[in-house]
């Protein structure tokens, strides 16, 4: 079997590649927008600044046209009250502004650019509120340009960063498959095989009662075996087409969780999973299925068995949380890592450490037992002080009154 790392590895690196070069691509468009930006301020800005020019020729024009009327007239012998009147600085003031809304007379320069009137009466300077208004627009261009740029690049790091943990997740749901049709093939020919080899010695060979009793003993472990696989099989598939139907009443935890705790116990041999009950002097009742949610919290105790070596230590709690009632599987085995707590309740999902690997299993049990749960409206949560430390599964179940006849 392959190993999958390298896909994952691959894929890592392919992602983190095109990330690069797409914040390096996004961050080029930011500076050639900026770039761009600028040079049409600027551009406005020499505009601006060049009008200053014009307003002068403008004012000159007028001034030199009434000194060409004037010396024409003079040339023409006019009478002296003939002679135009010059225009008045404020004449003049006037028409440069309504020409040049920009433009201001000022009687002393107030930048090095400002150039005198031909005339030397005023000083033609830029007035403050457009450089202002060109400075503002240039940084609400430059802020809006990295905002979009902001925007973009984080939008498709999302996409990606979003289609990466999907592809991760099919991976992880092919590498789970995998692993389940191993497991389920190994889970079926193990029983079978046994099975065969006891049929075989029983209708071959003359037996003592004694040996015929613990072959018999040996097959119905086989076949409770199998029995179990295949119901679980079964409930999976029924939960994931919608068709697992519970039927609810009320049920008071305590006698019916002893019962249960107490027959898995003798199932797995007696004393095996060294059950400690610790429940609570208040009787607390739930809408359930006493069925599938046995098959549940056998589910939970199973992985205690399995995932613990002798001398086991199990413990199941009953307690009341407000209105909630609350069943706590506790075992001292193999335990979980952090970064597997989040998936334990996957489908096909086995902690990837060797040692459990070498444990029987199919990975559907947890996910079974939390689609239960949540059938029954309630909740189920792992947690772990981490490997080697055990692990705690609480099953949480909102509680109802106790029925009126009861």
């Amino acid at each position: 079997m392959a190993n999958p790392a390298p896909t994952f590895s691959t894929q890592r690196i392919i992602f983190l590649a095109v990330s690069v070069v797409l914040s390096l691509q996004v961050g080029w468009w930011i500076n050639v927008q900026i770039r761009e930006s600028n040079r049409l301020l600027q551009a406005r800005s020499q505009a601006l600044n060049a009008s200053r020019a014009e307003a002068w020729q403008l004012d000159s024009l007028t001034v030199l046209g009434y000194i060409h009327r004037q010396r024409t007239e003079f040339r023409n012998g006019p009478a002296e009250s003939g002679l135009a009147a010059p225009p008045t600085l404020e004449q003049r003031r006037e028409a440069i502004q309504r020409n040049f809304p920009h433009m201001a007379l000022v009687p002393a320069p107030v930048t090095p650019e400002d150039v005198a009137l031909m005339d030397g009466a005023a000083y033609l300077t830029l007035r403050p509120e457009p450089m202002l208004e060109l400075k503002n627009q240039l940084w609400h261009s430059v802020f809006r340009t990295a905002a979009e740029g902001a925007f973009v690049v984080a939008a498709v790091l999302a996409g990606f960063v979003i289609i990466y943990r999907k592809l991760s997740d099919e991976l992880d749901l092919k590498l789970r498959q995998r692993n389940f049709t191993s497991s389920v093939t190994h889970e079926l020919k193990t029983p079978i095989a046994s099975l065969r080899v006891w049929t075989e010695t029983l209708f071959t060979r003359t037996l003592a009662e004694d040996q015929r009793l613990r072959i018999r003993g040996l097959m119905e472990k086989d076949l409770d075996r199998l029995n179990e696989l295949v119901g679980n099989l079964l409930d999976v598939a029924r939960a994931e087409s919608g068709s697992l139907v519970l039927h609810l009443e009320p049920l008071e935890l305590e006698p019916w969780l002893r019962t249960v705790c107490e027959s898995m116990d003798q199932r797995l041999g007696a004393g095996a999973l060294g059950l400690r009950l610790d429940f609570t002097p208040e009787r607390l009742w739930v809408d359930a299925d006493p069925k599938a949610l046995g098959t549940a919290l056998e589910n939970l105790l199973s992985n205690a068995f399995k995932y613990a070596a002798e001398p086991r230590q199990t413990t199941v709690t009953l307690d009341g949380d407000g209105d909630d009632a609350l069943i706590v599987v506790s075992d001292l085995g193999h335990g979980l890592a952090s970064k597997d707590l989040p998936r334990v309740f996957h489908r096909f999902f086995r902690v990837g450490d060797e040692m459990t690997r070498q444990v029987a299993g199919t990975g559907l049990g947890l996910f079974l037992v939390k689609e239960i749960i949540t059938r029954h409206r309630g909740e189920v949560r792992a947690t772990s002080r981490g490997p080697g430390l055990g692990s705690d599964f609480t099953v949480r179940l909102p509680r109802i009154p106790r029925p009126a006849d009861v």
